[in-house]
């Protein structure tokens, strides 16, 4: 396949190269001398004049017809566009044929051909000769079919390229948003505070330690998936979110509302959770008042989820810029699995912090 992408050019212009010469080999004069006789630039006028034109139809339907009409399967055009196109080609040639005719161009042909016609008689006797008919039909019909065939192997490498860069931008993304989402900062407070419960013999700690194996599981397997479906990507937030409450005083607090036939749909896994914990990182205050608004919510094609935060930048010593590695990791994802299906919104105004993300969700 990289052979034929480093050489297609040359493979282009060998094979026209063929495709252009094969006639006069094959000219029905039976002889390899025809080119010294007087009928002969003729017969090269005519026959460049028909080259000139299957080449230009080859590559508006390798490049434009068949990508655009048979791959959106709308047949009907493409038949129409493709009928318009031959009756013009069919005249073209009638044209040049009766243009560069030569009275002595009739013994290109051979001897008997007149009897050859009785037998299939042409559809247009009185205008368009059946020689010149028959060329325009096989010579279209080759160039048309070859064309469709390779446009068609085109789109099926590009697709298998679209996939396997899909893949490993997936690989790449779930990588870099495990690294953020699997902290030593956030497994080292969470089993402290499961420590803590443990040694208060609250009754919370068993479901804190399901919770966090809840998080952990999802995030190694189900989250390979392709997709998954959206109650199992909430219930992962809701687990996110449940543990990381059991840190916060009295004085912060995280509202998490969903709405919508959540049933219904599946997404892309860990799209949302980066834009969570960045909300976690930066918007809570041990000394302040603070609250961290979620909301997710569904209708009949498309999905809406809203994250509000305060900004409080001195939370954490790591760098202010490395929060951004999760949320520029999303929108690459964004943009590899909903292209013109998605917009996202991200604010910073007045001290507070607030994203929102739209996903049609019709295919």
């Amino acid at each position: 396949m990289n052979f034929l992408k480093r050489y297609s050019v040359w493979l282009h212009i060998i094979g026209w190269i063929i495709f252009i010469i094969m006639p006069f080999l094959t000219a029905p004069s039976g002889n390899f001398g025809f080119w010294k006789q007087p009928y002969f630039r003729s017969f090269a006028l005519s026959q460049l004049v028909s080259d000139c034109m299957l080449i230009a139809v080859f590559y508006v339907n390798l490049h434009f017809l068949t990508p655009n009409l048979i791959i959106r399967k709308n047949i009907l055009a493409f038949v129409f566009v493709l009928a318009t196109i031959f009756i013009l080609m069919l005249l073209l040639n009638k044209f040049t044929f009766d243009t560069f005719r030569r009275p002595d161009l009739a013994r290109m042909y051979p001897k008997d051909f007149t009897r050859f016609r009785r037998d299939f008689p042409p559809p247009f006797p009185s205008f368009i000769p059946f020689p010149l008919l028959f060329r325009t039909v096989a010579s279209f019909s080759l160039v048309i079919l070859a064309s469709s065939l390779l446009a068609l192997i085109k789109e099926r490498g590009i697709q298998k390229e679209e996939k396997q860069q899909i893949a490993l931008e997936k690989t790449a993304a779930e990588l870099a948003v495990l690294k953020l989402q699997i902290s030593p900062h956030f497994l080292f407070n969470t089993l402290n505070n499961i420590r803590w419960l443990a040694r208060q013999k609250s009754d919370s700690t068993e479901d804190a330690v399901v919770k966090l194996s809840q998080l952990l599981r999802y995030m190694i397997y189900q989250a390979k998936q392709d997709k998954v479906p959206l109650e199992q990507e909430i219930e992962h937030l809701k687990n996110y979110i449940e543990l990381q409450k059991m840190r916060l005083s009295e004085q912060n607090s995280v509202s998490f509302n969903f709405s919508g036939d959540i049933s219904r749909w599946s997404i892309e896994p860990l799209l949302f959770i980066p834009f969570v914990e960045n909300a976690f990182k930066y918007g809570l205050h041990s000394q302040h008042e603070s609250r961290i608004e979620i909301n997710l919510s569904t209708d009949s094609n498309s999905l809406r989820f809203f994250v509000k935060n305060p900004i409080f930048t001195n939370n954490f010593p790591e760098r202010a810029e490395d929060s951004g590695i999760g949320i520029q990791n999303v929108e690459k994802r964004l943009m590899l699995h909903y292209p013109d299906r998605h917009e996202l919104n991200i604010r910073n105004i007045g001290g507070f912090f607030s994203v929102e993300l739209t996903i049609n969700l019709l295919a």
